[in-house]
């Protein structure tokens, strides 16, 4: 029996007799996402570490509101013209490989930033540059890692194993956040880089010793990447489901993801706290995410997620403008989690709903869509850094938050479309 025969048939037994008494983890009953979620969950809790020590590094070395923000632009920025490509890559090539590679060249990039910090930062543009090139690998690993989730699990239970997976990489993003600020106060940032970069090839270990998925669509359409990726946006462009959920995954990266920018301002100037401060902060926003995506677990068989995702925005924008108000940071640590839920919320509907509005064969492109779409959030965090340099972090955040809330209500009215999307 071959290694993916064996595997198909293995999975296939242990559907057959698996134990729904608790539905909310039936994805689990599927042994290759079990191991996917492993390597995951390894990527997260190296990304939760890396992100809060380059932004304690940017704001720590310049005092600049704009460039701590724009440390975390470059990040997505790289998605604008990577991710149609990555996408379409990811459809042609073993998801696996892909995932592996993308990962290994973070990991690079990790040891590189580590190394540039026991060398002494002098000038902080180096740091920005091998931020941006994680970026572009980012673009990369998402595709590949959301795809093969529903290459493993069937399509009905493609809700349970996207939100199942989101659940558990933010969960372990709570430690990654908190252990990175304690490392910063203890034995330097230069550490924390180094062992995300020791976590990131832990989960490509994991990574490569996966079968081959039992359900792997691959494109063979004769034509060149480029023509796939024009191919693939047309396609795309010409699905109005598809192309109101790119436009809501813009609109909301721009405004609302971009909060996260300026956390160590606020946490600095406003809350008077520092790394440790910070890295607390940082992990009330991974506890909300862990809430989000276990309560998208539990609503992973409620048809109406149109309405789902409307009503998760609208909370988003609100909780932004509570965290504008707030000077007390045991109130901020409250409200950074409810934001971290609905964002949670927010991309495991969207990574879902994509997948299951595009042919089978598109799979790794609609998300590279979404990668491509929230590449945009860039703008939201300049415009919030060049915002709250001029006029406060606080009044900043404050109209992010109210044009959320603002375009929420808007779309419930105007895109019936969008309200009207079921799973």
């Amino acid at each position: 029996m071959s290694r993916v025969t064996h595997a198909v048939s293995e999975e296939a037994a242990e559907n057959a007799s698996a134990n729904y008494r608790y539905p909310f983890l039936k994805a689990l009953t599927y042994p290759l996402f079990r191991r996917l979620l492993a390597a995951q969950i390894m990527f997260g809790f190296a990304n939760w570490m890396n992100r809060l020590a380059v932004g304690f590094l940017v704001f720590d070395q310049t005092g600049s509101t704009f460039l701590t923000a724009l440390s975390f632009a470059v990040q997505t920025a790289p998605g604008v013209v990577v991710a149609p490509i990555a996408g379409t890559i990811s459809d042609r090539v073993d998801r696996r490989y892909l995932l592996a590679a993308a990962s290994a060249m973070k990991g690079v990039v990790l040891v590189l930033l580590g190394l540039l910090v026991i060398g002494g930062v002098g000038a902080i543009w180096p740091v920005i540059a091998l931020v941006a090139v994680g970026g572009i690998f980012t673009s990369f690993e998402m595709p590949s890692s959301q795809a093969l989730v529903t290459d493993i699990v069937e399509k009905r239970d493609a809700v349970n194993g996207i939100a199942l997976q989101s659940t558990a990489t933010r969960a372990v993003g709570i430690l990654g956040a908190l252990a990175g600020g304690i490392l910063i106060e203890t034995v330097g940032g230069s550490t924390v880089f180094f062992v995300g970069a020791a976590v990131y090839g832990a989960g490509i270990l994991i990574v490569l010793s996966l079968a081959a998925p039992p359900r792997r669509p691959v494109e063979r359409s004769g034509r060149s990447v480029a023509g796939d990726v024009v191919d693939g946006l047309k396609v795309m462009s010409g699905l109005p489901t598809v192309r109101a959920l790119l436009l809501m995954a813009i609109v909301v990266e721009i405004l609302a993801f971009s909060f996260l920018s300026v956390m160590p301002v606020v946490a600095k100037d406003v809350l008077g706290v520092g790394a440790i401060g910070l890295g607390v902060l940082t992990t009330m926003a991974g506890v909300g995410s862990l809430i989000g995506s276990m309560g998208l677990v539990a609503l992973s068989d409620y048809r109406r997620k149109g309405w789902l995702m409307l009503g998760v925005t609208l909370i988003y924008g609100l909780g932004i403008l509570a965290f504008s108000g707030s000077n007390l940071f045991v109130l901020s640590l409250f409200i950074v989690a409810g934001i971290g839920a609905m964002a949670a919320a927010f991309d495991a509907l969207q990574w879902t709903l994509l997948q299951l509005n595009v042919p089978d064969r598109m799979r790794g492109r609609a998300v590279g869509g979404w990668v491509f779409a929230i590449g945009f959030g860039w703008i939201g965090h300049l415009e919030l850094g060049a915002l709250g340099g001029l006029i406060g972090v606080q009044w900043a955040l404050a109209i992010n938050g109210g044009l959320v809330v603002l375009v929420a209500l808007a779309t419930v009215v105007f895109v019936p479309r969008l309200r009207q999307m079921e799973s």
